[in-house]
This record gives structure tokens, sequence and C-alpha cells, in this order.
């Protein structure tokens, strides 16, 4: 990545992604809670373990951006819940894979369906199909970016 002279912008933008983010995150958060009983932490560790086909700890941390402390607290909580459980890994005896039960991918593809809905209200309407797909490519483009300059930040350390 090239090195460019600070932009006041930046902070700008930094500002409303941050905003948006919390919007965001709050009207999911409602509408999962009162149509599910589901927070939003929940929703998503089932969507990387559903999308994996089962997760580690360490996956649903990666995934999600957290520490592995903060996704074994989430898995617990879901666990208990009895959306997911632990089962013995056989490629890797040490770390147990995290699956959903039965009722807990019914749980998750409800809650999917309330997450869509309430995001193609509160986004999809706003931009339409064009925007998505070049908000989605900025979005997945600056992730990378990012992770792979903490990745750099961690190996100093």
């Amino acid at each position: 990545m090239e090195w460019q002279m600070p932009d006041a912008r930046l902070v700008e933008l930094f500002d409303q992604l941050v905003r948006v983010e919390i919007l965001l995150w709050n009207a999911v958060e409602r509408r999962l809670r009162a149509e599910h009983e589901l927070p939003v932490p929940w929703f998503e560790m089932m969507r990387v373990a559903d999308r994996l086909g089962g997760a580690r700890v360490r996956d649903v941390a990666e995934a999600l951006t957290i520490t592995e402390g903060g996704a074994s607290k989430i898995v617990d909580r879901v666990q208990a819940a009895g959306y997911a459980e632990r089962t013995r890994d056989p490629a890797d005896g040490r770390s147990p894979r995290i699956t959903l039960t039965p009722s807990g991918t019914r749980m998750l593809r409800a809650a999917t369906a309330t997450a869509e809905a309430e995001l193609a209200e509160r986004v999809g309407a706003v931009l339409g199909s064009e925007s998505l797909d070049r908000l989605d490519a900025t979005l997945r483009l600056l992730r990378s970016a990012n992770n792979t300059a903490a990745a750099a930040e961690s190996n100093k350390e």
C-alpha cells in the first residue's frame, strides 16, 4: 500500500463509518431481541458456525474480529441457550468444534430472515443493488488491508 499524506476527510469518514455501524447494529439488535430474544453477538457467532460447518473458538474470534476470550463467552452463552454444542474435532482432538443444534439451525434461519428484512429497509432501499455491490467491494478491500496491517503489527510485538 502506497503511503499518502494525511487527509482530513479520513477522520470524518471514520466517524461516519462508526456511526452507521452503531445505528445498524442497534436496529438489528432491537429487532432480533424483539422477535427472537437473540442478541446480535449470538446471531453472528451462529452464522460463523453454520458457514464453516462447525467452528473452533479461534475461528469465531477471527471471523468476528474479537478476542478468543470474548468469542468463548459468546459460545458459552449460545450453548447454554441450547443453540450450539461443542463436539470433538476428529482432525484435532485438542480443540472442540462448535456446531449448531437443530434448534440453533432453526433459530438462525428465522433470525437471518429478520435481519435481512431490517437491513433491506435501512440499507438496501437506500442504496440499491449497484451501490450495494460497490460498498461491499470497498468494505472487503478495507477489511483485508486492515487485517494485513494488524497481522504485521502483531508480528512486530
